[in-house]
């Protein structure tokens, strides 16, 4: 019997359920992104076209009543298809959002 080491945990900092609404829009191909979760560090998210690994994107956080909006810079970290047809994708801030850039994007409330 093979035994698996433990995998180190990557992430450094704690993931959040988005807000309903919350979107990537991208000044260019892919175009929207849907958030899946997101944390000061970066976002995974749905799209309907792929992102390289590796690539560097440009867009705004926003929620679709566009209440809220924060620029950002995203570098691909990995993409996948999924059965629907569908990326998944997820990406690292060029830099970390403060707690409140990243406040109006969160399902759950969090420490102030």
């Amino acid at each position: 019997m093979t035994v698996s080491a433990p995998v180190a945990e990557r992430r450094v900092a704690v993931r959040r359920k988005p807000a309903v609404g919350t979107v990537c829009r991208f000044d260019g191909p892919p175009g929207l992104g849907l958030i899946w979760n997101i944390s000061t560090s970066g976002i995974s998210m749905l799209l309907s076209e792929t992102a390289a690994a590796g690539s560097h994107l440009e867009g705004w956080l926003e929620t679709v009543d566009g209440d809220d909006m924060v620029r950002v810079g995203l570098r691909v970290a990995h993409a996948r298809r999924i059965e629907t047809g569908d990326y998944f994708v997820g990406a690292a801030f060029d830099r970390p959002l403060t707690d409140d850039e990243l406040r109006p994007f969160v399902a759950e409330p969090f420490g102030d």
